[in-house]
């Protein structure tokens, strides 16, 4: 009854809330096999081609990447979207300081 009163118990999921979060916004175009992919190697997450939200409203994959202050913890979470309607969702995933780097340049935002 009073679910909102829980506190979440996934140590992660409490760190990554001390975290800054970017969202990323991607074509819906291999979902499944990037998420299946990602469970080896977060270098999967580049096969991913950034769309512009206003672009594309109907169907998209949402990325929110969250990072310490100098990237060496990163963690991403991917959630597919259908008429702004989350239909699918990923766990989160530990992502290398590189990869972060190359996916947030493909959207212009430059890590140094």
């Amino acid at each position: 009854m009073l679910s909102f009163l829980k506190k979440d118990k996934d140590p992660l999921r409490q760190k990554v809330k001390e975290l800054k979060c970017r969202q990323i916004h991607y074509v819906d175009d291999g979902y499944d096999e990037v998420i299946g992919a990602m469970q080896d190697d977060c270098k999967a997450m580049l096969r991913l081609s950034p769309v512009n939200y206003y672009a594309v409203k109907e169907k998209y994959i949402m990325a929110k990447v969250y990072s310490s202050r100098d990237f060496e913890q990163n963690y991403a979470e991917f959630f597919r979207y259908d008429n702004d309607k989350v239909i699918s969702s990923s766990k989160l995933f530990e992502v290398d300081k590189v990869t972060v780097s190359k996916a947030f340049a493909k959207v212009g935002i430059i890590i140094k």
